[in-house]
């Protein structure tokens, strides 16, 4: 069950004097906080520094909580560990923050998979990728490039800010014999082979301005 109603968290012991990410971030995937306290609990879980705080290699789960309650577009502004470590020079990701026993560790590496499957967007819809789901999250980006490779072939998407409509320009490529759809801000856009390319003139738009680029 949630904890005190004057934090709203699950606690880690049955005595609660222990909080922690790990513990509603399991909440909210597994639906033991309700769909519609999700959002709620993960903007506490994000901004309250007493708790226990997930490390690198847990940020797989946290992130995949943060998609599941709504909040893809916090991606983005939430790699600065990631940046730090490259500023540091590694060439590998850390396990955890310093002190750390491992530098090299592959668990901490979801930026690799988020990159496109949450920034771009690209998931598979189906078991087997049999069909494709595109729904990015910009965050403060002004332009997303991605390809992603895929058994028949490459997915090709790019996406960008139109400052003048105040919406999303977006071009698919899908490959011979694959189909999906595309959301953006709510609408969906059925995805054939081939050149796709819509605009929403009133996408959800948060943040400051960047830019990116995966492939």
């Amino acid at each position: 069950m949630l904890g005190r109603e004057d934090r709203g968290l699950f606690f880690d012991d049955i005595g609660r004097t222990s909080y922690s990410q790990h513990a509603n971030i399991m909440g909210i995937l597994s639906d033991a906080v309700p769909a519609e306290r999700q959002k709620e609990v993960f903007e506490k879980l994000d901004s309250d520094p007493t708790l226990i705080q997930a490390t690198f290699y847990y940020r797989f789960y946290l992130f995949r909580a943060m998609k599941k309650a709504g909040l893809g577009d916090m991606y983005v502004g939430m790699l600065k560990p990631w940046h730090d470590m490259i500023d540091m020079g590694l060439t590998t990701f850390a396990e955890k923050p310093e002190p750390t026993r491992s530098d090299c560790h592959a668990w901490s590496a979801s930026p690799l998979y988020d990159l496109l499957a949450t920034v771009a967007g690209v998931e598979p819809a189906e078991p087997g990728f049999k069909s494709v789901k595109i729904e990015p999250h910009l965050g403060n980006l002004k332009h997303v490039e991605a390809h992603v490779p895929h058994p028949k072939g490459l997915i090709k998407v790019k996406f960008d800010k139109n400052e003048g409509s105040g919406g999303i320009d977006a071009r698919i490529f899908m490959p011979t014999g694959l189909s999906g759809t595309l959301i953006l801000n709510g609408e969906e856009i059925p995805l054939k082979e081939g050149q796709t390319e819509h605009r929403i003139p009133k996408a959800n738009l948060s943040g400051k301005e960047g830019n990116s680029a995966a492939e």
